[in-house]
């Protein structure tokens, strides 16, 4: 009370340890219980955006990125101001990265693109998000990528500003390298332990079942047990089609440890980015399993290098290969990297399609990530789709209207490769996409299994083309189904892994 009175807020907290270390930043308040604690105050009419925008005109971006990444989100007060701080680091960072050349430019990539999804998600008729990012795809090699950007910004908000910058693109990019991927032999079966953090994951959990039903699943083991690959769905897959019928008790620590021990597995998948697999029955397993190769799956959202991080938080001792979904094309990761992205389970694609009867385009999904607020917002009334946000569909009512559907519209989110990608051909419906910027083996084909867009203006003219000719629209959604059947299952990107795998042990064996 006295502090409010004096005219100051809460503003961060840490707890101390014996040796002097602070614990994560706390918000919201001060609490109680062992301490001792550090309590930072503000008044109450502090604005940290501003504050730091003071060090950006002397063009210290240290300072000014210290002061933004210390804002508590308690201090916020509405979505406006959220925005304006995302859109002012996104300012700090593009400073900082024409100050540090190519030494981790992947990295700033990756945190730009995360504070550019907050700051269209909050802000989305802001023109300097756009601008920003847009300056950060140029420098990474990908001018093309801030074009498009650029020009579907302009399409919807008419900004001079826009129309300037535009001046500085060209439609130069990386070229698409094609990608091999080794053959899986099925006469060489591997015995596997997947690691994988305990919530619910799209692209490890279809994976992991994937692997089950081409290795069979006495030779497949999960750790930790999840409850949503072993039907029991609590909820925690959150409306994503990835729960499973694997139903088999909990295999105990001990048992495992032995096992692992023994040399009962011939490789370890270890897909934790974030870090929160359980640490000391971890660590054990991964002390028991001495030699064995152990190869990091990276499904998370994220376009950096996360191995490097990976290695030194989890203590890897050696890393075989590293998997990475979001695998941007002309990017330079560590070797070796191969990509793996998402797919679509087996159980989920109906055995009897339906090709009449479909019409329209559906969306359906989140207000947010990238330009999609945008995109989704001046569509309306130039095509005949209504975005329906938030929809508490069933899995089974999801697949129904896909399958009542001539067209579907699959946008980014917080990453570039989307579930909707995948479940649009999956259920028939012909894939309106917008190009994703990743090394995809077996890609779709423009106009032939797919239909690409770079612009919002270029998704409104395909989209009225294909409404207009419906049986084209049709036979290149039927193409799409058969390809994603051919290379895009759960099953599909398992044998892909473990193509990866064969050759990887073979040349690590001779």
């Amino acid at each position: 009370r006295a502090f409010s009175q004096a005219g100051l807020g809460f503003y961060r907290g840490w707890r101390v340890t014996l040796d002097g270390a602070l614990i994560a930043p706390l918000s919201g308040g001060p609490v109680s219980g062992t301490g001792p604690w550090i309590f930072q105050y503000q008044r109450l009419r502090y604005d940290p955006v501003a504050h730091a925008r003071e060090f950006l005109k002397k063009l210290d971006h240290r300072s000014a990125l210290a002061i933004l990444s210390g804002v508590p989100d308690h201090w916020f007060t509405s979505d406006d101001e959220r925005g304006l701080h995302a859109t002012e680091m996104l300012i700090g960072l593009l400073m900082a990265d024409r100050h540090g050349g190519e030494t981790f430019r992947l990295e700033r990539l990756k945190t730009a693109l995360h504070h550019f999804n907050r700051a269209c998600t909050w802000v989305p008729y802001f023109s300097a998000p756009y601008i920003c990012m847009a300056n950060f795809w140029r420098n990474g090699g990908w001018p093309d990528r801030g074009r498009r950007l650029l020009e579907t910004a302009n399409t919807a908000l008419r900004d001079s500003l826009i129309e300037e910058e535009l001046k500085n693109y060209t439609t130069a990019g990386p070229e698409v390298v094609p990608c091999v991927i080794p053959p899986f032999d099925a006469t060489r079966p591997l015995q596997i332990l997947f690691m994988c953090h305990p919530e619910s994951d799209f692209g490890s959990d279809v994976l992991h079942d994937g692997l089950r039903r081409v290795l069979g699943p006495e030779n497949v083991v999960g750790f930790p047990w999840k409850p949503v690959l072993h039907g029991l769905d609590d909820g925690a897959a959150t409306g994503y089609p990835c729960t499973f019928q694997w139903p088999e008790p909990e295999i105990p620590l001990e048992t495992l440890l032995r096992q692992v021990a023994e040399g009962r597995f011939d490789v370890i998948l270890y897909s934790d980015t974030l870090g929160s697999l359980p640490r000391e029955a971890t660590q054990a397993l991964l002390q028991a399993a001495k030699d064995t190769p152990v190869f990091v799956v990276d499904m998370w959202d994220q376009c950096g290098n996360a191995i490097e991080a990976i290695i030194e938080r989890d203590r890897l001792q050696s890393v075989a290969g590293f998997f990475k979904r979001e695998m941007l094309r002309g990017a330079h990761y560590f070797e070796p990297t191969w990509p793996l992205l998402f797919s679509y389970p087996d159980d989920r694609i109906a055995p009897d399609l339906s090709w009449e009867n479909r019409e329209g385009i559906f969306w359906a999904g989140k207000r947010m990530g990238g330009a999609r607020v945008l995109q989704l917002d001046w569509l309306l009334g130039r095509l005949p789709v209504t975005p329906e946000v938030g929809a508490p569909y069933s899995q089974e009512e999801y697949a129904r209207k896909l399958q009542r559907h001539l067209m579907g519209i699959s946008l980014p989110g917080n990453g570039f490769d989307t579930v909707r990608y995948w479940e649009l051909p999956a259920h028939g419906t012909l894939l309106l996409s917008e190009r994703p910027p990743l090394v995809i083996p077996h890609d779709f084909e423009d106009g032939k299994h797919a239909v690409f867009f770079d612009t919002v203006s270029e998704l409104r003219d395909k989209a009225k083309y294909y409404i207009e000719h419906r049986d084209e629209a049709l036979a290149i959604a039927q193409a799409g189904h058969g390809h994603l059947l051919a290379h895009h299952t759960g099953t599909a990107r398992a044998r892909e892994c473990l193509g990866h795998i064969q050759r990887r042990l073979a040349t690590l064996n001779r």
